[in-house]
């Protein structure tokens, strides 16, 4: 393996001491995949006034893609390939002592690079200080090391089939398989599912390749014969080119008497979805579509994901209008939706709005006046109440207050169906 190595050669007389480094540092990941585009940085900083002419060199491995841009870095820079070696060069404006620079480069690893460790070549950085008298070099120090790995076998985590004891089996859903990168992997899967000699699982096909394009499978469940239960299977994927392989795929089977919900919804919150703060407790209730009296095993209570999403197994058969709510919220009502043995409806209840201090399903004054009282608030306080921090952000804030104003008035669906 070859490795391109500068030699700097420097100026007779030049002076090497009379000022600070300015430390260009290169910052490299430790491992790449094949295939895989990594960012290259080299941080530096100016070590006295009137820092010009500046220019960093740098060199990637051989016959590995570079890309540069000038807007990649920080301040704009030109910049000029040659092969595997960068220029960086800063040269109209003399910069003041302390300003930093960052030079930004990618790289893309060839699919047919060896799995081993490669070297970035001896880069340097070149300017002037001392208004334009004085010319230095320092090379590059930091990483100079990425190990070559193979890219991951990538797929569909997991599946969830819902079927009807003695009914139809349940629709087919899709193994998607591909490479983290654009670099090919050959697969083989098989599964386990077994119920008494009874293979209830099954793929339309066990081997393939892949790229970064997505490979179908199409997943089916036999559930002949079988009782109402939960069932349990892996599909294992084989890719020997893959760094993570064997990968397990959990494939869960639920037969059932009875219907599920898979419901969903929006929250106000101050983080985005996926963070804790939206695991939410609701209450569901399932009212009769036809005489709106409430079901005697309603109402259900449950605890959203952090996305917002909940499940709600064995629902007698029938059709429904449900309503959810949370302990802040007004309530939200999806209206005839109806349910049948072994089958999921899936229902969005869209956002719920935020302002209820007191659980009574309407936003009024005496929700406004709590949440004024404890303006400010944050856990440990003695007027800190959660309750009032309705975009759980850990604190009762301005946010807090637009939510009890924007909702002013205002009452749940489900306000009109409770005595």
């Amino acid at each position: 393996m070859l490795v391109a190595v500068a030699i700097v050669v420097f100026p007779a007389g030049m002076a090497l001491a009379s000022y600070p480094p300015a430390n260009p540092v290169r910052a490299l990941p430790a491992t790449v995949e094949r295939g895989a585009a990594f960012n290259v940085t080299v941080n530096f900083t100016a070590p006295a006034d009137n820092f010009s002419s500046i220019s960093l060199t740098d060199f990637a491995p051989d016959s590995w893609n570079v890309t540069v841009d000038g807007a990649w870095c920080q301040p704009t820079a030109t910049v000029k390939l040659t092969g595997n070696m960068t220029e960086h060069s800063w040269y109209m404006t003399p910069y003041a002592n302390g300003t930093n620079f960052t030079v930004l480069y990618k790289v893309t690893v060839p699919c047919g690079a060896e799995l081993v460790n490669y070297t970035f070549g001896d880069g340097f950085l070149a300017y002037y200080v001392g208004n334009g008298t004085t010319h230095i070099f320092e090379n590059i120090t930091g990483d100079f090391n990425v190990t070559v790995v193979p890219p991951a076998i990538c797929s569909t985590p997991s599946f969830d089939f819902y079927a009807a004891f003695g009914g139809q089996n349940p629709e087919n859903q899709t193994l998607q398989l591909w490479s983290s990168t654009p670099c090919l992997l050959n697969w083989t899967l098989d599964d386990n599912a077994d119920y008494m000699g009874h293979d209830w699982l099954s793929e339309n096909r066990t081997s393939g390749n892949c790229t970064n394009v997505h490979s179908s499978v199409a997943v089916s469940v036999n559930t002949s014969g079988m009782p109402v239960g939960d069932y349990t299977a892996n599909i294992t994927i084989e890719a020997p080119d893959a760094n993570n392989s064997p990968r397990i795929v959990p494939v869960s089977l639920h037969i059932r008497m009875a219907g599920t919900l898979k419901g969903q919804v929006d929250l106000k919150r101050k983080k985005d979805a996926g963070d804790p703060t939206w695991e939410t407790p609701l209450v569901v209730r399932f009212f009769d579509n036809a005489t709106g009296s409430e079901a005697d095993w309603s109402p259900k209570n449950i605890t959203t994901d952090a996305y917002g999403n909940f499940t709600i197994e064995d629902i007698a058969v029938g059709t429904y209008d449900i309503g959810v709510k949370n302990w802040t919220s007004l309530s939200k009502m999806a209206y005839g939706k109806n349910f049948t043995a072994g089958n999921v409806t899936a229902i969005d209840f869209g956002l719920l709005a935020e302002g209820d201090t007191d659980n009574d399903d309407q936003v009024k004054i005496a929700d406004f006046s709590r949440a004024l009282n404890s303006y400010g608030a944050m856990p440990g306080d003695a007027n800190w109440n959660e309750k009032y921090d309705f975009d759980r952000s850990g604190k009762v804030d301005l946010a807090d207050f637009s939510l009890v104003l924007n909702n002013y008035g205002d009452k749940g669906d489900i306000y009109n169906y409770l005595p």
